[in-house]
């Protein structure tokens, strides 16, 4: 028998993991126009965060600087307005981004394949 709630689980998951897969693909192809070094650490869950880390110029780890409660909000925020300046993101759009999860997606593919958005920041995370 079909039980309704595992069905909906089982869309979740896949809607989630749907979501990682154009997420680290982005990830990658933004670090690959940053020239961040080891850009293939956008596949590994949550490591991959060093990456926006290094896009914007802040060490690896920074990242355990997420496990202090209301810091990880507040500096979540702050690292991705830095990210999307640093190709020169419309305002607007950072805004919007921030508040719905699905712009943020949509806006990280842009990025990832437009030849529109340059990188404009400088990082010490590049390759020789």
């Amino acid at each position: 028998m079909y039980d309704f709630g595992s069905g909906m689980m089982v869309a979740t998951w896949s809607i989630e993991g749907l979501f990682y897969v154009v997420w680290a693909i982005s990830l990658f192809f933004i670090a690959k126009k940053a020239k961040v070094k080891n850009s293939w650490v956008a596949f590994i869950p949550v490591v991959q965060l060093v990456v926006v880390l290094h896009v914007i110029d802040k060490s690896g780890w920074a990242i355990f600087l997420l496990l202090i409660p209301v810091l990880n909000i507040i500096l979540s925020i702050i690292w991705m307005v830095k990210f999307f300046l640093a190709f020169e993101v419309n305002v607007g759009l950072i805004v919007l981004s921030i508040i719905i999860p699905i712009v943020n997606l949509v806006l990280m593919l842009i990025i990832a394949f437009s030849d529109k958005f340059k990188y404009v920041g400088s990082t010490r995370f590049t390759e020789s």
